[in-house]
């Protein structure tokens, strides 16, 4: 399960997103806090792509039935959750980071571990919606079975889209859907 990533706004396609993100913002009535750069955690403002050169600052997490953020949906159920099939067939979006965390559990120690490609942004696949009373978007990011290597660590990760899929992933109708789940992401890293 993705429960933080991070942001290098050293990379420079995390750099033009987050220029594209801030010219944005300039022009909106309300300009929530965005995190730019650093571990990103549950609920937190932050770069969002959802169209091809379309960015929005979104919210990390729907809000539950319960209260507390739902930050994940799991690939392999997504269209069947009432939670998130709407936004799943209507809002995909990316969320670019730096990189990832996972923590492996023994006994009662944690270690944390990072994960990432040296000098090029991750792509994860995501979904939002409009939450009411809200003046921006939420998110959540797709998750499934850890690739090899990583099960060892923890058995999900976040469904990472490679840059020849992007347009697939944001442009493509509801009608995309059966190829976006079935190849989309089975194939993703």
């Amino acid at each position: 399960m993705c429960g933080r990533y991070y942001i290098e706004i050293d990379e420079k396609e995390l750099q033009d997103i987050v220029d594209a993100v801030e010219k944005n913002i300039k022009d909106s009535y309300e300009q929530p806090t965005i995190k730019f750069s650093g571990e990103i955690f549950p609920t937190d403002v932050v770069p969002v792509q959802t169209g091809l050169n379309q960015y929005a600052a979104m919210k990390w997490g729907f809000v539950g039935f319960n209260g507390k953020p739902l930050i994940n949906a799991r690939s392999e159920t997504v269209l069947e959750k009432p939670a998130f099939r709407q936004a799943m067939l209507e809002r995909r979006c990316l969320i670019p980071a730096g990189g990832y965390y996972e923590w492996q559990k023994s006994g009662n120690k944690k270690t944390k571990y990072r994960f990432y490609l040296p000098g090029e942004p991750l792509y994860f696949a995501g979904c939002y919606r409009q939450e009411q009373d809200s003046p921006i978007g939420n998110f959540v990011i797709l998750t499934r079975q850890a690739a090899g290597g990583i099960e060892a660590i923890h058995h999900r990760m976040p469904v990472i889209i490679p840059k020849t899929h992007i347009e697939t992933w944001l442009c493509e109708g509801p009608e995309a859907m059966d190829f976006a789940v079935r190849e989309l992401l089975r194939e993703a890293v």
